[in-house]
């Protein structure tokens, strides 16, 4: 009986988990497009950009002080789930913000803010249903899964995902993997309910087997990793360095803000702000300039550091699609091929999340690429190091 009724109990948090992510991924996905559209057609917006950094600091400095920490938050509540419930506004300031900087031109992702509304309105149902420590961390878990597998319509690398982002050991059983899957496939389907269609990438072409070819695809999962590498290292250090000398958040943001506009205005680099999904369709089929990836990795890397909100991962596959699209002219590989690996690969080597990578591949681009994808991904994130780009290096 007690077992009937633990069930029974997994199974309406499970659907409220799925609903609450499912809808909330849908109705961001929605505005982002939207958001995007129109700063494609009104360019200008990026000017305001400092504008927008000023909102988005004052709200965190302010009333959205206790959840400024993001998924870092999320990371410390999974491993010491005693801490208290995550804030209920996380999840509205994080969606109002993660806006405000696609709107307005920023170099960001999408990731961070579908783990922020799933985690930050799951969290609330702790209370209610009476939870322990352990049932509190296999939530969170849940709910993370559920957050990243309905944003990009990969339910199992969502799952897989959350059990590598930050599982803690005590609430991980073959039970509370089983739910963690569960919730990420149902949140999948509420949000594809809503109408939600999720971009395609398409690798057409496999390399041919021989010495030499896998000889340049362990090369190619070297240089991806050694791009994770430089991606983490360089993060932390604009973080590091733009705490220090801009130690004002309204003023980082503005200043930020306002470099972020002049450097696209400058370099007419409006390809390279946003989620960027059209260049990262095109470097499939067209042989990325070399260096768009460093410009790519800079923007983000600038607008991340000066407080802009949205996530890593959705840039991290610009970064790596752009990048094995590039490698393409110098290397007998297939471009989708490259580009597809480099797409999975920078970030699972970034995240430290290998096997979610590996899976993410495996649910865009088919069954075929998975064995390559695994074999790229371990290298990649070996080649990178041992942080993530959520811990500290």
């Amino acid at each position: 009986m007690i077992y009937i009724r633990s069930f029974a109990k997994w199974m309406v948090i499970c659907i409220l988990i799925a609903i609450l992510a499912g809808s909330g991924s849908a109705l961001f996905l929605v505005l982002l497009d939207y958001c995007t559209q129109i700063r494609m057609q009104q360019r200008f917006l990026i000017a305001l950009l400092p504008i927008a950094g000023l909102i988005t600091a004052l709200i965190y400095q302010t009333v959205g002080k206790p959840s400024s920490l993001g998924n870092q938050l999320i990371v410390e509540n999974i491993l010491q789930p005693s801490k208290p419930v995550l804030p209920f506004l996380m999840a509205p300031f994080i969606f109002a913000t993660t806006l405000l900087s696609h709107l307005f031109g920023a170099s960001a992702g999408r990731e961070g803010t579908a783990l922020q509304i799933s985690t930050g309105l799951s969290d609330q149902l702790t209370k209610p249903f009476n939870l322990s420590d352990n049932e509190r961390a296999l939530l969170l878990l849940a709910a993370v899964a559920a957050g990243f597998g309905s944003v990009f319509g990969t339910p199992i690398a969502g799952a897989i995902f959350a059990l590598e982002f930050a599982t803690n050991k005590k609430a991980v059983s073959l039970y509370s993997i089983l739910l963690v899957f569960v919730c990420a496939f149902l949140a999948h389907w509420v949000c594809l309910a809503w109408g939600v269609v999720h971009t395609e990438y398409l690798i057409k072409q496999l390399p041919k087997i021989s010495f030499i070819n896998l000889l340049f695809i362990v090369l190619v999962s070297i240089i991806f990793g050694l791009v994770a590498f430089a991606f983490k290292t360089g993060l932390h250090y604009f973080k590091v360095k733009a705490s220090t000398y801009l130690p004002n958040e309204l003023w980082r943001s503005v200043i930020g803000g306002a470099f972020i506009a002049l450097i696209v205005y400058i370099t007419n680099g409006f390809d390279f702000i946003g989620l960027g999904i059209e260049s990262m369709v095109r470097a499939f089929d067209t042989p990325a300039h070399q260096y768009d990836f460093a410009i790519k990795m800079f923007l983000t890397i600038l607008t991340l550091s000066v407080g802009f909100k949205g996530g890593e991962v959705t840039p991290l596959f610009f970064i790596g699609a752009t990048l094995g699209s590039g490698l393409s002219l110098v290397l007998p590989l297939p471009i989708s091929f490259l580009a597809g690996m480099g797409m999975v690969s920078v970030f699972g080597a970034s995240a430290k999340t290998p096997l979610a990578a590996a899976l993410l591949a495996l649910e865009l681009f088919g069954k075929e690429y998975f064995i390559y994808s695994f074999a790229i991904c371990i290298i990649a994130s070996f080649i990178a190091g041992k942080k993530s780009i959520y811990q500290p290096l």
